[in-house]
C-alpha cells in the first residue's frame, strides 16, 4: 500500500473513525474540527516521497500538489511553537516529519540526528552554491525555525 492509498483511504473512514486514529496518535485535534489532518498530512508527506523517489534531490517544494489547510499550519504552530508553517520551503517539511516521528515515538536521540543531518546538508550546501542562489533556496529564518524544532523535540 502507498502513501497515496493510505491517505485516500483514511479520508473514507468516517468521522468518528478519524477522531479515534487522531486522538491514539494525539494530533492536536482542537485545530482539526473535520478531522482530517491525519490524511492531510499523509497526502503531504506523499509528495515530498515521490519527489525524491523520482528525482532524487530536491531543493525546493515545487512537487507540492495540495493547498495546506489552515488548520494544517495552525496544528504545526501551536504544537512546536512555531511563528509560521506555510510548506512553502523544504523546512516545513522536514518540521511535519519530526512532528509525526514525535506522535510515533522515534526516539528522541534518532530524531536529532534525522535534524542535525538536514542543517549539515543545508551547511554543506549554503557553502557550495552562490550566497545568492543560497539565499533563494534556504529561507531565513531556517536556524531558528530548526531551534525551535530541537526544543519541541
Amino acid at each position: 500500500m502507498t502513501m497515496g492509498d493510505l491517505g485516500y483511504l483514511l479520508s473514507c473512514l468516517t468521522y468518528d473513525v478519524r477522531d479515534d486514529i487522531s486522538r491514539r496518535l494525539c494530533l492536536n485535534v482542537s485545530c482539526d474540527t473535520g478531522r482530517q489532518l491525519i490524511y492531510k498530512y499523509i497526502y503531504t508527506l506523499k509528495d515530498l516521497r515521490n519527489a525524491i523517489a523520482h528525482n532524487a534531490v530536491i531543493f525546493d517544494t515545487r512537487f507540492r500538489n495540495i493547498e495546506p489547510t489552515k488548520a494544517m499550519k495552525q496544528c504545526l504552530k501551536l504544537e512546536i511553537g512555531l511563528p509560521y508553517v506555510n510548506f512553502k520551503t523544504i523546512g516545513d517539511y522536514i518540521i511535519l516529519m519530526c512532528y509525526y516521528m514525535k506522535l510515533l515515538c522515534v526516539s528522541k536521540i534518532e530524531t536529532e540526528a534525522f535534524i542535525r543531518e538536514f542543517e549539515e546538508l543545508t551547511d554543506y550546501y549554503r557553502q557550495a552554491v552562490s550566497s545568492n542562489v543560497a539565499a533563494i533556496v534556504i529561507h531565513s529564518d531556517l536556524k531558528k525555525r530548526m531551534s525551535i524544532l530541537k526544543k519541541y523535540i
